[in-house]
């Protein structure tokens, strides 16, 4: 199964793969990520926790332009409720791999959630997707309990809060498309990051800001 169609859906043959000299191209230059084998159009790297980082270049995606923010959480909205999934946020990047909108959901894979940030390059009439996706291992929902444990516990939350806004997306907090279970938690919020550095959602958004710096990129596909 091709990296479009298991991620994105059925294929739109309006926005075909780059050709394979235009993907090779690409350099990423993040040490703790080793290059596996491709798998057809799609490059792929694991790390040491075997989070799995790829690279795809496509055609026209029918994506907003970067600068309309509102109408790329809206269109997040939309990828993240094709696969079932929540939308915990959407952020404009840069560096010098230019300019970069970037997008995480989540999934539940019982008893385990699965985080996935989308970066997305526009670069002329292709777009570079890098894609990270990281679930958590062992003992699952240590960092919804601890951050909902001490909001309880500090009297600055309390069960009627819980179970209004503990749970939403983050732009729409009247969303239901999906289930409440994979909506954007207080817990998720980048603030705890710190607190969490081995956590999945904490991997994921620090490799999505490290992109647009450590790629390099050679003139033919700028």
């Amino acid at each position: 199964m091709s990296w479009w169609t298991r991620l994105w859906g059925k294929a739109d043959e309006s926005s075909p793969p780059a050709p394979l000299d235009q993907i090779h191209a690409v350099h990423l230059e993040i040490g703790e990520w080793k290059e596996e084998q491709p798998e057809g159009d799609m490059r792929q790297w694991l790390n040491s926790y075997r989070d799995l980082l790829t690279l795809a270049i496509f055609g026209n995606l029918d994506h907003p332009p970067l600068s309309q923010e509102a109408a790329w959480q809206r269109w997040s909205r939309q990828v993240a409720e094709g696969r079932k999934a929540g939308l915990i946020e959407v952020r404009p990047y840069s560096g010098k791999n230019g300019a970069a909108m970037g997008l995480i959901y989540k999934n539940l894979n019982k008893p385990a959630y699965v985080f996935t940030g989308v970066l997305i390059f526009p670069k002329g009439n292709i777009s570079q997707l890098w894609t990270v996706m990281a679930g958590e291992k062992g003992m699952t929902g240590v960092r919804e309990a601890l951050v909902s444990g001490e909001l309880f516990e500090s009297g600055s939350y309390t069960i009627q809060d819980y179970q209004n806004s503990f749970a939403q997306d983050p732009y729409e907090p009247n969303y239901h498309g999906v289930d409440r279970s994979v909506l954007h938690f207080v817990s998720d919020d980048e603030r705890y990051d710190e607190r969490f550095p081995h956590h999945p959602l904490t991997r994921v958004r620090q490799t999505l800001a490290a992109l647009p710096d450590r790629v390099a990129v050679l003139p033919q596909i700028v």
